[in-house]
C-alpha cells in the first residue's frame, strides 16, 4: 500500500506538515515556484514561545506573529512510504496570512533580484560571466555550461535576472535552473536522466497530449551584424522549407555555436508530432529537461522519446499528481 509522505523544511523548522503543496518548474522560466498551505495556528509564535505552546491562555500583551518570513530557505521533498524526492528548493517570497496560511516561494533565481551587476568585458565566456554574476549567492554554475565566448559585453546597474534575460533574448541561449544549479548553453539543457511511462498503465490522464498542426515548413536563420556593419547569416541544417524565419543575435558568437543555436530553435519550429500535457502519479520522478520514454499502448503513434519542458504538481488530501509538458520528440 502506498502512503503519501513528505519531508519539508522551512528556515529552522525541519518537519513542516502542510495541508497542500503545489509547485511548477519550466525550461522557459528562470524562476521555479511553489506554494505551501499550512494550518494558521500551527506555526504562530510569540516572542517567548513557539506555536506548540499556544493552547495555553496568553495575555493580550503577548503579540503573535508567524514563524516564517520572506527570504527563509525552503526545501520540499514528496513521495510515497518515506521515499521522498525533491520537488522544490528555494526561498519564501511572501507569506499570505489567510486561512489556511499560504507560503509563496521562488527558486534560486530569487537571489538574483537583489544582485546588482555592473560589469564591462571586451571579451568574456558565458561561464565566467555566470561565475561572477552568482559569486555572492548560493547558486551553482553547471559544469556542463560550454565555453561560449562573447564580445563587448556591458551591464550597468542591472539586476541578475536582467542578465539572464539578456543571455536568452539577445544571445538566443537556453537558460534555466535545476534547483540551485544554473545551466546556460546552445542546447536545450544539460544531460538528464530518462524516465518511462505507458498510456493506460502509470499515466493518470493524457487527453491534453495531442498532435501539433504545422501548415508550412520554416527554416531558422540566425543573423548577426559585426562592427563593420556586415551581416552574417547562419542557417539551420534543415534542407527543405517553404519560407525562412530570421532571428537577430549578438555579434561575436563563433559559427559553431550559432549553428547549434539555429538547430535548437529549428527543432521546435517545425515539430509536427505530439505535444502537450500528461498527468502522472508522483512516480516516476520527473524533472524538467529529462527525456520521457513514452509507450503509447493502444495508441502506438504516441510512442516516442519526448523532451520534458515543464513539471507542475499538487500534493494534498486528494493525493499526489505531477503534470509534465512534453515539448517535442527527441531525434535518435
Amino acid at each position: 500500500m502506498l502512503t503519501l509522505t513528505s519531508n519539508i523544511s522551512i528556515a529552522d523548522e525541519n518537519n513542516v506538515k502542510p495541508s497542500k503543496v503545489t509547485w511548477k518548474s519550466e525550461v522557459g522560466s528562470f524562476i521555479d515556484s511553489c506554494t505551501i498551505e499550512l494550518p494558521r495556528i500551527s506555526y504562530l509564535k510569540t516572542d517567548k514561545v513557539q506555536t506548540q505552546d499556544l493552547n495555553k491562555e496568553r495575555t493580550s500583551s503577548e503579540r503573535m506573529g508567524y514563524a516564517f518570513k520572506e527570504g527563509d530557505k525552503v526545501s520540499v521533498s514528496l513521495g510515497y512510504n518515506n521515499v521522498n524526492k525533491k520537488r522544490f528548493e528555494g526561498f519564501i517570497k511572501r507569506v499570505n496570512m489567510g486561512i489556511p496560511v499560504k507560503i509563496e516561494c521562488e527558486g534560486y533565481g530569487y537571489q538574483l533580484y537583489e544582485t546588482m551587476f555592473n560589469k564591462s568585458y571586451p571579451t568574456v565566456t558565458v561561464k565566467k560571466l555566470l561565475d561572477e554574476l552568482t559569486a555572492e549567492t548560493d547558486i551553482v554554475v553547471s559544469g556542463e555550461v560550454p565555453d561560449i565566448p562573447l564580445k563587448n559585453v556591458r551591464f550597468k546597474n542591472v539586476n541578475g535576472i536582467k542578465v539572464l534575460e539578456w543571455l536568452k533574448d539577445e544571445c538566443k541561449l537556453s537558460v534555466y535552473f535545476n534547483m540551485n544549479e544554473i545551466f546556460v548553453g546552445t542546447l536545450y539543457g544539460k544531460v538528464q536522466d530518462r524516465i518511462k511511462a505507458k498510456v493506460g498503465w502509470n499515466i493518470v490522464k493524457d487527453d491534453e497530449f495531442q498532435q501539433k498542426a504545422v501548415d508550412k515548413s520554416t527554416r531558422i536563420v540566425i543573423r548577426e551584424k559585426n562592427d563593420k556593419g556586415q551581416v552574417n547569416k547562419t542557417k539551420s541544417d534543415q534542407q527543405k522549407s517553404s519560407n525562412e524565419k530570421s532571428l537577430k543575435v549578438k555579434a561575436g558568437i563563433p559559427a559553431q555555436f550559432l549553428k547549434q543555436i539555429a538547430n535548437r530553435l529549428q527543432t521546435k519550429e517545425n515539430y509536427k508530432g505530439y505535444e502537450g500535457n500528461i498527468t502522472l502519479f508522483l512516480e516516476p520522478y520527473a524533472v524538467k529537461g529529462m527525456v520521457l520514454e513514452l509507450d503509447g499502448g493502444m495508441y502506438p503513434d504516441k510512442t516516442g522519446e519526448y523532451f520534458i519542458e515543464s513539471v507542475s504538481g499538487e500534493f494534498g488530501a486528494s493525493g499526489g499528481r505531477q503534470t509534465v509538458t512534453l515539448g517535442f520528440l527527441m531525434q535518435k
